[in-house]
């Protein structure tokens, strides 16, 4: 008796064995995570007895008469299991017996190997290899993982969900009774896993997909009376024959889960790059893939767009088998002249795709199908999004604009959008998606080094010179993937420099009045900012209430990018406080801009003041503040000078400067404002430079205050440009290297650096969470 894809007579070179990269990915990541167990043994023997000393052994009676119970039930159960695997795999699958038996032997030789490299190596090694000598569970464990996972139970599911409870309540029983160790009931499944991951892969498995005349078979109950088969496409897990039945062409795709691995990591990957918006929430298995596929065909056809029609979906074993009629008719780039007819008429199709929610997905002009009575169809629907987001509808449109341009011209393409799509003018947002990240693999490689793009911004352009600011598309830009690859370094350089100091003894150290202080100048700094919005908001608003809705945002800086939770929240509350969106944003940006300006005055009148001496008459700026600023000055001018830099800038600051002039002119007209504003401002600053330096402080450290001043400026410059929440990780590495590079000793530095950040950032968060709780219970945000 055989099961589907396995023993079923085949077409000769395609039923060979296959190596799945999820087997391949699964082995690197076991063999990966028993290396970095052995070399934490090895180089951090501390930490290793740290993790094995949280559970200790059951040592007294009843526990460990009922635990000695437990071990003796869970392997009875365990032995049962591997039985049952046995017998199962004899009578369907006698490959994966073979292999499981192989990977049984591998799993004894590897585990008594490791057994007997702990003992001769000794120390945290041994704990983690062998564990207690007196009745050791290393190699029954080691064999019988092996065995489990030579066996492939991913093709017969039944008896995977009890393997696991059996090994899992072993486990347990072991690490209670002292024969195992909590880092060697790790290390045990580790090498079993290795063992017989490493069989899976070096022997092959038998192929999910099932052999052609199966899958004949099958069409043929479903009433597809297919003739043979033809390969057009294949890749890992993915196959697509073409056939013909007594009415015409057939398409048959065929996928299998043996390589669910690379379409996982490109569709995960392409999930975490862009937003949700732009990508909806694709399915992340082929399966999931060509059922919606074969979901979107449907709600085409019932939109009367042409599209491949669904004739089966068929579940043949592990496999999925989808047959489709294909369109009949001329791709759009070989349309020669009724190619502009094609194009309008596709568009007229995209209207009618969007106007039921299903967006394509990937409109290259070969998807494009123009048909023998001038109508347009898709093919392809292998990205379709049912309930698509305007977004994701919006760069379809462009996709086709974009693509049929290359075929037809920008001005074409251009009139035929405005005629069939969007009902005589182009909207404004869909120039703001002409831009290579917008567009499908195919079409972006099509413009690539053509002017495609700047000719349709010039044909989309509004009389009246409107323009929209492009939506962000990507959750990650490359500039915060270059920032958190640098924070990275810095932080295994940090790492190498905590080594050598300790922390710990310089914290118990601390003097706690001081702590307090910084505490208390954290809390001086949100009525500081409080003050600056009051100051620029044209209605009254309540200060108490305001400093509240600043407190809020050290809750949201966790989860968000340095002033991106607080301009957001702070606009909320002035909405809600009656401000339209426009006037709201207006008297945040304002409130920023000032804080700006304010800022960086007071970093240079500081540099200054910090050369004015008692003793000598000198106007001469402090080396130690003067080498903070010039540092800064320096890479701000280096950023500048780059075009790129330059020209992004210049576009997020002109609307900024913009919008915010006019309100930031009627402030200064109003010297009560400007106060209050300015106040505002220096109270915010001189609640952290209080906090920081009574930091110093806690610890002994004297640093003038001029220099504090400019250290913490500099440093929340840094921060408000890092990418990272809060400015995690930038802040503290501005903060250590400008304390450090004023004298301060390394191990100093790291402890105030802790003292002001906990006092600033981490203990204002659960308080900012409370007051973020209660303002939308009272419906303030």
């Amino acid at each position: 008796m055989t099961g589907p894809g396995e023993g079923a007579p085949s077409a000769p070179g395609l039923r060979q064995r296959v190596r799945r990269p999820n087997d391949v990915a699964g082995l690197a990541t076991a063999a990966a995570a028993l290396a970095v167990l052995v070399l934490a043994a090895v180089q951090a023997p501390e930490a290793v007895g740290a993790v094995v000393g949280v559970v200790p052994a059951v040592a007294g009676d009843p526990l460990r008469t009922v635990f000695s119970v437990a071990s003796a039930v869970a392997s009875l159960a365990l032995l049962g299991v591997l039985l049952t695997v046995a017998v199962d795999a004899a009578r369907h699958r006698r490959t994966a017996l073979l292999h499981a038996l192989v990977a049984l032997v591998l799993g004894l030789v590897t585990g008594a190997a490791a057994e007997r490299l702990g003992d001769a190596v000794g120390g945290a090694l041994a704990v983690v290899l062998t564990g207690p000598r007196d009745d050791a569970a290393l190699v029954p464990v080691v064999a019988a993982v092996a065995f489990l996972v030579g066996a492939d139970l991913q093709r017969r599911r039944r008896w995977g969900q009890p393997a696991r409870w059996a090994v899992l309540g072993a486990l347990v029983s072991a690490v209670a009774l002292g024969n195992l160790t909590v880092a060697g009931a790790f290390a045990g499944v580790l090498l079993g896993a290795v063992a017989g991951l490493t069989v899976r892969v070096a022997a092959g498995v038998p192929p999910a997909r099932p052999a052609d005349d199966v899958v004949r078979a099958e069409l043929a109950r479903a009433g597809v009376h297919v003739g043979a088969l033809r390969v057009a496409e294949q890749t890992a897990g993915f196959l697509r024959f073409t056939a013909a039945d007594a009415t015409g062409d057939v398409t048959i795709t065929v996928v299998d889960p043996d390589g669910r691995g690379v379409p996982f990591v490109r569709r995960a990957g392409r999930a975490l790059r862009f937003r949700t918006s732009v990508v909806g929430r694709p399915s992340l298995t082929q399966r999931g893939g060509l059922e919606r596929q074969a979901s979107s065909a449907a709600l085409a056809a019932a939109a009367g767009v042409a599209v491949p029609r669904v004739l089966a979906l068929l579940s043949v074993g592990p496999a999925l088998v989808l047959a489709e009629r294909p369109l009949t008719g001329t791709p759009l780039p070989a349309a020669g002249e009724c190619a502009e007819q094609g194009l309008a008429a596709a568009f007229a199709a995209l209207r009618r795709l969007h106007d039921v929610g299903l967006a394509h997905g990937s409109l290259a002009p070969d998807c494009v199908v123009v048909l023998s009575d001038g109508e347009a169809g898709f093919r392809d629907l292998r990205s379709a999004q049912p309930a698509a987001g305007d977004l994701q509808r919006d760069l379809d449109a462009v996709a086709l604009l974009v693509g049929g341009a290359t075929v037809v011209g920008a001005g074409p393409a251009a009139s035929a959008l405005r005629a069939e799509y969007t009902a005589g003018s182009a909207a404004p947002r869909l120039t703001a998606l002409l831009q290579p990240v917008a567009l499908p693999p195919a079409v972006r490689r099509s413009v690539r080094g053509a002017e495609v793009l700047a000719d349709l911004r010039k044909e989309l352009a509004q009389p009246d010179g409107t323009t929209v600011a492009a939506p962000r598309l990507e959750r990650f830009s490359v500039r915060a993937i270059l920032t958190v690859a640098a924070s990275t370094v810095a932080a295994l350089l940090l790492a190498s420099q905590l080594s050598q100091v300790s922390i710990v003894e310089s914290l118990r150290r601390a003097e706690v009045p001081w702590l307090l202080a910084a505490v208390g100048g954290s809390a001086v700094t949100y009525v500081g900012a409080a003050l600056v919005l009051v100051a620029f908001v044209p209605t009254a608003l309540s200060l108490g209430r305001t400093t509240q809705v600043q407190l809020a945002t050290a809750w949201l800086t966790l989860v968000t990018p340095p002033t991106v939770g607080h301009v957001g929240l702070n606009i909320r509350y002035l909405q809600r406080a009656g401000l339209t969106v426009t006037g709201a944003a207006a008297s945040v940006a304002v409130s920023q801009l000032a804080t700006v300006a304010v800022t960086v005055a007071i970093l240079l009148v500081v540099a200054w003041a910090s050369g004015v001496s008692t003793s000598r008459l000198s106007l001469v700026p402090s080396s130690d503040v003067l080498l903070v600023v010039l540092g800064a000055v320096v890479v701000v001018g280096l950023l500048i000078a780059v075009a790129p830099v330059r020209r992004m800038l210049g576009r997020r600051l002109e609307p900024l400067v913009r919008q915010s002039l006019p309100q930031l002119l009627a402030a200064v007209s109003e010297p009560c404002r400007l106060l209050t504003a300015l106040g505002g401002i220096l109270l915010q600053n001189a609640g952290y430079v209080l906090a920081l330096d009574a930091s110093l402080r806690a610890f002994d450290v004297s640093v003038a205050l001029p220099t504090v001043i400019g250290v913490y400026l500099v440093a929340s410059t840094v921060g408000s440009v890092a990418p990272t929440p809060g400015g995690l990780g930038a802040v503290e590495a501005a903060l250590i290297g400008g304390l450090t590079a004023t004298g301060v000793p390394v191990s100093a530095a790291l402890a105030v650096v802790l003292a002001f950040r906990t006092a600033t950032f981490w203990l204002p968060a659960p308080v900012g969470w409370l007051a973020f709780v209660r303002l939308q219970r009272r419906h303030l945000v």
